[in-house]
């Protein structure tokens, strides 16, 4: 490995444990971080927080106010606007992962969930909750798509992770996304499609619920909106 390649595999391996810092709820949303504060807790020099920071900004995890930083809040006008994007966006990846998907793709993606699911950690899990989602985009060979899924999914992975923590609610999800994955490998279109609007509603309650009993211990800075 050289140089160059040793600092990007560093950078991405900061970038990864900030996420999930602010994911699993260590880092709570509307609290305050500095650049100062973030050296110490990961032990790293400021250029690569500077620069996982400009990431998290991005990908609408960190909010810059001035010259801070804040967790983002949940925000839940965007919760809304998500999901009623997700179900026009998702059906149509799936349906034509129904028509373009490999059984070896489908079987490498079912491998996957079921080993989250079997061998569960917080992190593989809250990895899986994403990786799914996005991979099963992907199968549409649309990068647009899969761009679209990644961005959408992870805005609510927060929240979802308030319900992933419980062995029902992690079984729950486990069947509803093989279910999703048994209808991509029928080719079944319409009974996919409708199969990750179902799953979508579930989620949206879900996570709404869990953002309103996550008001209790992340403040009024935590949560925007109704």
């Amino acid at each position: 490995m050289t140089a160059g390649e040793a600092n990007n595999h560093d950078q991405q391996d900061l970038l990864s444990r900030l996420r999930f810092a602010i994911l699993s709820l260590e880092l709570v949303p509307g609290e305050a971080v500095s650049e100062r504060t973030l050296e110490a807790q990961f032990n790293v020099s400021r250029t690569p927080i500077r620069e996982a920071l400009f990431h998290l900004v991005r990908d609408g995890l960190i909010l810059r106010e001035g010259r801070s930083y804040i967790v983002a809040p949940f925000d839940m006008a965007e919760v809304e606007e998500v999901f009623a994007f997700r179900d026009i966006v998702e059906p149509a990846a799936i349906r034509l992962a129904t028509q373009l998907a490999t059984p070896e793709e489908i079987a490498a993606i079912r491998d996957s969930i079921n080993f989250s699911h079997d061998e569960f950690t917080p992190e593989r899990w809250l990895n899986m909750g994403l990786d799914f989602h996005v991979r099963c985009a992907a199968l549409s060979r649309n990068r647009c798509l899969e761009a679209a899924l990644q961005d959408v999914t992870l805005r609510t992975l927060r929240a979802r992770w308030l319900s992933f923590s419980s062995e029902a609610g992690r079984d729950k999800t486990h069947r509803e996304h093989s279910r999703i994955l048994d209808l991509i490998e029928a080719r079944d279109a319409d009974g996919a499609a409708q199969a990750v609007l179902t799953h979508s509603a579930e989620v949206r309650l879900e996570v709404r619920e869990a953002i309103e009993d996550a008001r209790k211990f992340v403040g009024r800075r935590g949560v925007i909106g109704n």
